[in-house]
């Protein structure tokens, strides 16, 4: 799917947006990403980033522990990501050991960051409705379509109009840094 993001200073409306269309509610996650960026070859975070995911509240049948290697590139609204590795692990200590072992040599551990979601399905889209941890009344918007078509819907349905170029992680190291409570 392509994703799309945007800022917002809450997201009682959204969520009151996305019910009043038919959203079906599927669950509340946690997880917590560890960024690492590419220094061999130097790469943005906005092209390319090394992820280290821990869910501590997990909605989807899949491993607690995800490490995978994310190419976003951009669209026309949202980008489009390509995930050449990722690797699946009962537990974090070894999905750090498998980073220190076999890619500390291209990724260089940057920083992390918390959120909380609630995850809707509308039709075939989807959007996440996100706070940010240890962030001040920081959320997120994350919504997810096959097309930039359905991006673009779904943008007017919830009447964003500040959707971010390139992925999440491409921000938060600038907005961790300025924003800390």
């Amino acid at each position: 799917m392509i994703e799309a993001r945007s800022f917002v200073p809450e997201i009682e409306t959204y969520r009151k947006i996305l019910l009043e269309n038919k959203a079906i509610f599927k669950g509340e996650y946690v997880l917590t990403d560890k960024i690492y960026s590419s220094y061999n070859p130097k790469k943005g975070l906005d092209e390319e980033f090394l992820r280290l995911r821990t869910y501590e509240k997990n909605i989807w049948g899949e491993a607690d522990v995800i490490v995978s290697v994310k190419k976003h590139y951009q669209k026309e609204i949202g980008v489009d990501t390509d995930v050449p590795l990722r690797k699946e692990f009962e537990l974090e200590e070894d999905a750090k050991k498998f980073i220190e072992e076999n890619l500390l040599n291209q990724y260089k551990y940057e920083f992390e960051f918390t959120r909380t979601g609630w995850q809707y399905n509308i039709g075939e889209d989807q959007v996440d409705l996100e706070r940010v941890e240890g962030l001040k009344d920081f959320y997120t918007i994350e919504f997810k379509s096959k097309t930039v078509e359905g991006l673009k819907r779904l943008e007017s349905l919830l009447k964003l109009t500040n959707v971010i170029r390139g992925p999440i992680a491409s921000h938060m190291k600038e907005l961790l840094n300025d924003n800390r409570s």
